[in-house]
């Protein structure tokens, strides 16, 4: 691909007696521009041609054969972003014709790059400033659809026009940065929304339990508790925290309804004396079966754990067992 390229490519002077030349015809690809003192110039595109009578009155002093075929040239140029402290690198292809061949002869272009690479660079500048380096793609989207409709009125046509924007090491790392900022950000709000739902299913799993066992330990179902807990002996824990709440729920209600009692003077020496042993008897129960008294209920309600313990114990046992028989 050449750099640049002269459109103008032959001068020819008229001479006054043209009685036996030949009428001046464009040939394929080239387009004439005749001069004459004080008139507009006249162009002959490719099958064109002047009169006879053109020729011999119009007075016309000079020819210029002028290039209307298609040339490509390159080049590399630096673009600003919209932060200042990185660069893009552009690389630019062009493609061009002359469109105006008068213009070219009246501003005497010789130099097609000289002419269009300026104002090209002027129109990237300008767009490339709303971008900043992560942005490179809709830049040059941008920066082509300015310079594609930008009449810049030299007489050139650009046909084609393509852009690749590039960064430098530095800028590439400060994408790399950011893009594993925004990795990391969205892989923390994933986990987070997937411990969410675990703790939402773990409540609703909790919360189906002890809509089960609650109407159970209520009503003194201490046989039935034994068999669930037999069969499915890790709710074992459970069920001893739903009970150690059960039991400190009676115990605040008494103590709460003991206060009532004795802040509104409602009984006797005797009854105080009874409402104290019951609170102290529940009292000593929260601390341990070695304190307990041996209520039927209470020992029916131990059993039931012991054998869900029992089996999980043995389950776990049995798992070890034929662990070491594999090895």
């Amino acid at each position: 691909m050449t750099d640049t390229y002269n459109p103008i490519i032959g001068k020819e002077e008229i001479p006054r007696l043209r009685l036996f030349h030949p009428r001046p015809t464009p040939e394929p690809g080239v387009a004439l521009v005749l001069f004459r003192e004080g008139q507009p110039l006249v162009t002959l595109w490719p099958g064109d041609r002047l009169t006879a009578g053109e020729v011999r009155w119009g007075n016309y002093k000079t020819i210029y054969k002028v290039d209307v075929t298609e040339h490509s040239f390159d080049f590399n140029c630096t673009l600003p972003c919209e932060s200042d402290a990185f660069d893009f690198q552009a690389e630019v292809q062009v493609t061009c014709s002359v469109d105006n061949p008068a213009v070219i002869v009246e501003r005497n272009i010789t130099d097609t790059s000289a002419v269009l690479e300026p104002l090209i660079i002027r129109t990237m500048r300008g767009i490339s400033r709303d971008y900043d380096v992560e942005e490179s793609a809709a830049a040059e989207k941008a920066i082509s659809r300015a310079v594609e409709s930008e009449p810049y009125n030299v007489g050139l046509r650009l046909n084609r026009f393509v852009v690749k924007l590039s960064l430098e090491e530095e800028a590439r790392a400060h994408i790399r940065r950011l893009r594993q900022i925004e990795r990391d950000k969205e892989r923390e709000r994933r986990e987070a929304e997937l411990g969410k739902l675990r703790d939402e299913l773990e409540m609703e799993r909790m919360k189906m339990k002890m809509d089960f066992y609650s109407p159970l330990i209520r009503e003194g179902h201490w046989q039935l508790l034994a068999l669930q807990l037999t069969n499915h002996p890790e709710d074992v824990v459970a069920v001893a925290q739903m009970l150690s709440q059960q039991r400190q729920a009676e115990m605040d209600h008494q103590l709460k309804a003991l206060k009532i009692m004795l802040e509104e003077d409602a009984l006797e020496g005797f009854q105080i004396e009874e409402a104290g042993k019951r609170v102290l008897q529940r009292f000593v129960e929260s601390f341990g079966p070695a304190l307990e008294p041996k209520a039927l209920g209470e020992v029916e309600e131990r059993k039931a754990l012991a054998l869900g313990e029992n089996k999980a114990s043995a389950e776990s046992k049995t798992k070890g067992t034929e662990t070491e028989v594999s090895e």
